[in-house]
């Protein structure tokens, strides 16, 4: 069983699948919702979001509710939240209480796909996203919101398919993408920002095929292989690449975020640094390159002196020292941009430990 949220000392997620993971046989239902699957990491419940907590170990109680013999015991959870809506939005339903067949939605205990709007939550109340269900699948508009409320994307829907125009922010409310769908494929101008409202880059869609310049096409070429390359732990093979598309266009943070990756594996954290340096100023809100950069500075000092474990011509690997000292001002930089990336969504196990050991 994973250990996934903590409230009250310590509260555990578990799954009715994956119950022989411990002793007891439990099951939580969040503001009448069954958990079954464990949420993703970003999906979080603190102490703060809970109203009520109620477990409940009466047999009697546990076959009412329709688990005799399967559980033994049920853990009842309303949000604050929750407590707070009206009972008109209460009897909105949600996804989290249907079942998918064929790609459409039905009630739990129906046969006839469901049609109507639908509502569905986070697991501490707060809406994730919602919509209109015909005949079980998506028609019209639906919206996806970020955990701090900020609205993520919309798209638009013609029984399922997407079809019409959308949009995708950033989590600070502006706008990321934009364009339209002709019955799933791009069709028209469809334009791409940073967070700080500069334009990215554009491009139109003609006959289901995407117009780009010639220059434009000799970038994404080198840009693609630079990844393919670094995939296959080539980072210098990737880094040439990637230069050379950096030439053709110095405003694309997403090359400097890649080849800043490529340098760290490489252990030329003073570069790699300077290449997320460089992906942040044109994103600022780009949590991958805010997340490495952190690393990058704290490899410096993990990797300082260490020795070779293993080496050969694809890779090299160092032993790196455990919670090494770190000079304040470095500190602060790592633990500003650890808690950035954090913040950003970067619940990664490593991210996690690095707080944890760096930043109390």
């Amino acid at each position: 069983m994973k250990k996934l949220i903590s409230t009250l000392l310590f509260l555990f997620f578990c799954s009715a699948l994956s119950a022989q993971e411990n002793s007891q046989r439990i099951l939580y239902i969040v503001d009448s919702v069954v958990i079954v699957d464990d949420p993703d990491e970003n999906d979080q419940l603190e102490e703060n979001d809970i109203e009520k907590l109620e477990v409940v170990t009466n047999p009697d109680r546990i076959k009412t509710a329709g688990y005799e013999g399967k559980m033994d015991k049920i853990i009842y959870v309303i949000t604050k939240s929750y407590a707070t809506r009206t009972d008109e939005i209460k009897r909105i339903s949600t996804t989290k209480n249907m079942k998918r067949v064929n790609g459409a939605w039905y009630l739990k205990d129906s046969e006839t796909p469901f049609s109507g709007r639908f509502i569905d939550y986070f697991l501490n109340g707060h809406i994730q996203g919602e919509g209109m269900l015909k005949d079980g699948f998506v028609e019209g508009v639906r919206t996806v919101y970020y955990p701090n409320g900020n609205k993520r994307y919309f798209y638009s829907y013609k029984k399922g398919i997407e079809d019409g125009p959308s949009e995708e922010y950033f989590i600070n409310g502006k706008l990321k993408q934009k364009g339209s769908f002709d019955n799933e494929q791009e069709v028209g101008l469809w334009q791409v920002f940073y967070s700080t409202g500069k334009l990215k880059r554009q491009s139109n869609f003609v006959n289901k095929k995407q117009e780009l310049s010639k220059e434009e096409k000799k970038f994404h070429e080198l840009f693609s292989k630079g990844i393919v390359l670094m995939k296959a732990y080539d980072y210098t093979g990737g880094i040439k690449k990637l230069n050379e598309a950096i030439i053709l266009n110095p405003d694309y943070a997403d090359v400097y975020f890649s080849r800043g990756t490529a340098k760290l594996n490489s252990f030329d954290f003073d570069s790699a640094i300077a290449d997320f340096d460089k992906a942040i100023e044109l994103e600022p809100l780009y949590k991958e390159a805010i997340s490495n950069r952190a690393f990058a500075r704290l490899r410096k000092f993990e990797f300082k002196d260490s020795r070779t474990l293993s080496k050969s011509k694809e890779v090299t690997i160092l032993v790196a020292k455990d919670n090494v000292p770190i000079p304040s001002e470095d500190l602060i930089k790592i633990c500003a941009d650890l808690n950035l990336g954090y913040e950003l969504g970067d619940r990664s196990p490593m991210m996690i430990d690095a707080r944890s050991r760096y930043c109390k």
